[in-house]
């Protein structure tokens, strides 16, 4: 005599203990904005505006300096004057580069 008792199948798993996915889940590359996110992009905008007017706050001091040597100082040492000027201002550019990197090098880890 065969048992004719229904057995319960075994080769499948069942899916009922795994909660069903989300729409909104990080799945979809998260681009759903979430407040971390907008005050990011806020943090961003404003450093890119801020960004520009320090870049054009530098250029105007940077005329109004060269406008100061040509009036104080004497026209044989204007060049020198100048030139010390420059490399100040060149100097400092490099290292705030070199810090730039340094930081973004880091942070990519």
């Amino acid at each position: 005599m065969t048992d004719t008792t229904p057995q319960p199948d075994t080769s499948i798993e069942s899916t009922t203990d795994r909660p069903e996915p989300r729409a909104d889940s990080r799945n979809e590359g998260g681009s759903r904005l979430r407040p971390a996110n907008v005050r990011r992009l806020l943090a961003w905008g404003a450093l890119v505006v801020c960004s520009l007017l320090a870049t054009y706050a530098l250029l105007r001091f940077y005329g109004s300096v060269s406008a100061a040597i040509d009036l104080w100082i004497e026209p044989r040492h204007q060049p020198l004057i100048h030139a010390a000027f420059n490399l100040v201002v060149l100097l400092g550019s490099l290292i705030g580069i070199s810090l730039l990197v340094r930081e973004l090098s880091d942070g990519s880890d």
